[in-house]
């Protein structure tokens, strides 16, 4: 066996075999695409049974007229699905785009050290589910530093007495550096409508 023949068979299959992921968003939205769909091809058809009923029951001198009917209720037809898809495409990436720029704002936010003042999504918005994971791992990860800079503190006033050389000294002074950033990072959170900076 050639050695391609070992790494081919040993590449991990990563095809999707699940296409429903999130149900209920999935299929909330596939419903409302069905629904435009099938209502645009249901409202052109009985206009275009219309015209041509009429046509056949006001003889061949109308077939003209009705030809030039289906045809102008076709270019309506795609100009009006066009017209509604591109409506509804622009309400739907509002309200999945706003909460994603909105989690991008707090990811910068804790790349530059700092803690991002959570507010809860719009009304409307998409993507609530993930958006409450993510806040609860980030208020997590908050109380978890709270933690860790309380037990710095502890620690600093235990060994604040034993310090007496210069080396023990200037690693105190490291680990109150420390305690401060993590402490400042805790009790001050910040809006992201401000700039973001990183933390002296």
């Amino acid at each position: 066996m050639s050695t391609e023949t070992v790494i081919a068979s040993q590449k991990p299959n990563w095809r999707r075999r699940t296409y429903l992921i999130d149900r209920e968003f999935q299929l909330k939205y596939i419903a409302m695409l069905s629904t435009m769909g099938a209502g645009s091809v249901a409202l052109f058809g009985v206009l275009a049974w219309w015209a041509h009923t009429s046509a056949v029951e006001t003889g061949s001198s109308s077939e003209g007229f009705a030809g030039m009917t289906i045809l102008w209720l076709t270019v309506l037809g795609v100009v009006g699905t066009g017209a509604a898809l591109g409506l509804f495409g622009l309400l739907f990436t509002h309200r999945v785009a706003g909460p994603v720029h909105v989690m991008n704002l707090y990811v910068e936010a804790l790349a530059a050290g700092h803690y991002p003042r959570l507010r809860p999504l719009r009304r409307y918005d998409e993507l609530k589910r993930f958006f409450d994971r993510f806040s609860h791992a980030v208020e997590r990860i908050r109380a978890r530093e709270a933690d860790e800079a309380h037990a710095l503190a502890t620690a600093l006033n235990a060994f604040q007495p034993l310090a007496t050389t210069e080396e023990a000294r200037a690693a105190l002074q490291v680990l109150e550096e420390l305690h401060s950033r993590k402490r400042q990072a805790v009790d001050n959170p910040i809006s992201t409508r401000t700039p973001l900076l990183p933390p002296p």
